[in-house]
């Protein structure tokens, strides 16, 4: 069993910006790779880009407790160049790896 955090989905875009603007650095759970793109996509009408240098670090998380991490993606708030970073993760495969039943339907 995967030791999990609380990690949003792709469609949490308000809550993913607003914690980003506060410093945090919110999980991501993606079930498919272009849902990486989506989640930068939406995130621009937040006003944030990803960073020109270094954006993706693949050793951020310990890979040995943590092993479902994809990598940590640097980005930049527009209009106050603050720096902020989102840590990927690949979704649960199955029910048994982490979400509950409801959410399957």
């Amino acid at each position: 069993m995967i030791k999990r955090g609380f990690r949003y989905q792709t469609g949490e875009i308000d809550e993913i910006a607003k914690l980003l603007k506060e410093g945090s650095i919110p999980e991501i759970d993606i079930d498919f790779e272009y849902e990486i793109k989506e989640v930068i996509n939406d995130l621009r009408s937040y006003g944030f880009e990803v960073a020109t240098d270094n954006a993706k670090d693949f050793d951020a998380v310990d890979k040995i407790e943590h092993p479902d991490f994809m990598f940590r993606l640097k980005m930049v708030e527009s209009s106050t160049d603050k720096v902020c970073y989102l840590d990927f993760y690949e979704g649960p495969k199955d029910q048994e790896d982490g979400y509950d039943e409801i959410w399957w339907g």
